[in-house]
């Protein structure tokens, strides 16, 4: 009877490598920078269209997709306005968190969510359209998420309101309603914001900032100095 071959040192040198398999880190960054560049491109859409005009077949060619392959990313064009939502309200908050494990004192903070706001108004002015005009195409469900982020978001910045009051840097009021109050200066702004008029996102965002903090009745120091002028 022949015993079987072995192999040799050199046989094995010479054998084809096996082809490399993508790790789950590698396959989890390519689905989130695929899914970063759909939500890009349908973002691009709305604001050209509207959200009612497009649909998939029309994102899948803007984003360079077969349309069978932009469903292996997406479940369809409720799912990426979902995702563009949280996108927006997630970002903002996941911002001044990381500015206060950074120690940033409460003006700093405060100041900071205007320039995060202003940011993604330049970045993706239709994410962010989408998320003041399209809530309520949402599903209850996802309502009901965004809905939870965004308290989430406003309790961080009444805390950080209220650190301010108790620092003696704000003035005592309520700080829930000063949170709500401190929103409304930017809630508006993807109407009219125009980067190249009204400047970069830290730019515009320290004028904002200014006008909400001083107000708009004139102190008795500011009618002297036009007196004076």
């Amino acid at each position: 009877m022949d015993r079987p071959e072995t192999e040799t040192t050199s046989d094995i040198a010479e054998r084809p490598a096996a082809p490399k398999r993508r790790g789950p880190k590698v396959d989890l960054e390519l689905t989130r920078q695929r899914r970063a560049d759909i939500l890009r491109e349908a973002a691009n859409l709305f604001e050209q269209v509207g959200y009612h005009g497009v649909n998939m077949e029309m994102i899948a060619e803007a984003a360079g997709l077969k349309k069978p392959t932009l469903y292996h990313y997406v479940r369809g064009k409720d799912e990426i306005l979902y995702l563009m939502q949280r996108a927006v309200i997630v970002g903002v908050r996941e911002g001044i968190e990381a500015r206060i494990a950074q120690g940033q004192p409460p003006l700093e903070l405060l100041q900071g969510v205007y320039e995060d706001i202003f940011s993604q108004l330049r970045d993706a002015p239709g994410t962010v359209r989408s998320f003041f005009e399209h809530g309520r195409e949402l599903t209850a469900e996802q309502q009901a998420d965004i809905n939870k982020e965004r308290d989430a978001f406003t309790r961080v910045v009444a805390r950080v309101i209220f650190r301010g009051m108790e620092s003696g840097l704000i003035a005592k009021s309520d700080p829930r309603l000063m949170a709500l109050c401190f929103f409304g200066v930017v809630n508006w702004a993807y109407q009219w914001y125009d980067p190249v008029r009204d400047g970069e996102p830290e730019t515009i965002a320290a004028k904002c900032f200014g006008i909400f903090c001083r107000g708009m009745v004139a102190t008795p120091s500011d009618r002297a100095s036009d007196t004076s002028d």
